[in-house]
């Protein structure tokens, strides 16, 4: 399936609610990742000790067959719904390394 690099970026002054949505987050990408579907998914941490310094966003590798797919999925993003993103990017993406 093809895989897609999803980039988000935090709203200004949301720290709060993305601490506080983040457990229905990661349910939604443990549940692709039970799948096999996510390559790599993870948080921009403005302060890798001080969770309360906020976030620059969230980058995400994600595989589904195909982009409309994938924005059906992004619809129920506990982070969309909620205001913590204020911008999602989407491109597709071509893994080369690791190899398997």
């Amino acid at each position: 399936m093809p895989l897609f690099v999803i980039t988000c970026t935090d709203q200004d002054g949301t720290v709060e609610k993305r601490l506080a949505v983040r457990p229905q987050h990661l349910a939604r990408l443990e549940k692709l990742d039970a799948e096999g579907r996510v390559i790599v998914a993870g948080a921009m941490p403005k302060d890798r000790e001080n969770p309360q310094a906020g976030f620059y966003g969230s980058t995400m590798i994600l595989d589904f067959e195909s982009r409309e797919a994938l924005d059906e999925w992004l619809k129920d993003e506990p982070f969309v719904k909620e205001g913590v993103y204020s911008h999602v990017d989407v491109k597709p993406f071509n893994k080369a390394l690791p190899k398997g």
